[in-house]
């Protein structure tokens, strides 16, 4: 159910949507800084690169999301108070990236993983733009998800505004049996990607996580083997 690009990106100005939001993993992250912009899982994979495996991987081929990237209208982690369950690496882009008529855009009206094979297009995606307008409120922000169908291409950073990286004060035992700082890891990950020359050199901010449930939930919830996929 491709939406009326024009007429999407005329709808979130209305409601005063101005940026839009992907998080990812640092791995997966480190690919896109290498590659200048955003791919769907599909395109990391034809093109051999590098990227953090997810449960719902086999899942997302049969439902066929495989090609597309995910992008969130809000974000998540500060609208939960919360981590972010895709990642610590949070890029925040421009909505004039939706006028680009290139970018084939849907937008689901849950998350793929509640689908199941008989789900018929209508259900999982609004079918035009009136319908959104008409229905916004009657869906839950984060199922709401813009997908840029059949990526095969990234989605070139000249959209991003800034990236924003979690820090929230977790540390982890290593091999040694000494304590890894798990955003001092990633910090020293993505600077190593990042030359004086890169398109997003100087927009990167770190969010020190001090008041939402992240830190206790990653020390609370989440195993050490998902810390590590996430941040190292």
């Amino acid at each position: 159910m491709r939406l009326n690009n024009k007429e999407l990106y005329e709808f979130f100005n209305e409601i005063d949507i101005q940026v839009l939001y992907h998080a990812n993993t640092v791995r997966t992250s480190i690919t896109y800084f290498e590659q200048n912009g955003l791919l769907s899982r599909g395109a990391v994979e034809n093109g051999g690169l590098t990227q953090t495996y997810q449960s719902s991987d086999s899942v997302d081929k049969i439902l066929n999301v495989w090609n597309d990237v995910f992008i969130d209208t809000t974000d998540l982690h500060s609208y939960f108070g919360r981590q972010n369950y895709y990642g610590p690496v949070l890029f925040e882009l421009n909505i004039d990236l939706l006028l680009n008529e290139d970018y084939e855009i849907w937008i689901t009206k849950n998350n793929p993983i509640y689908w199941n094979v008989d789900t018929t297009d209508e259900n999982r995606y609004f079918v035009s733009v009136e319908e959104l307008r008409e229905k916004w409120g009657d869906y839950d922000r984060q199922k709401k998800m813009i997908t840029i169908r059949n990526n095969s291409t990234p989605i070139l950073f000249d959209h991003v505004r800034r990236v924003v990286v979690d820090d929230p004060r977790v540390t982890i035992p290593t091999n040694n049996e000494e304590e890894t700082h798990v955003f001092n890891e990633t910090q020293s990950s993505i600077k190593n990607k990042i030359a004086n020359d890169h398109i997003l050199k100087g927009k990167f901010l770190t969010r020190e996580c001090t008041n939402c449930w992240c830190r206790d939930n990653y020390l609370d919830q989440v195993k050490v083997n998902e810390i590590k996929k996430l941040f190292l």
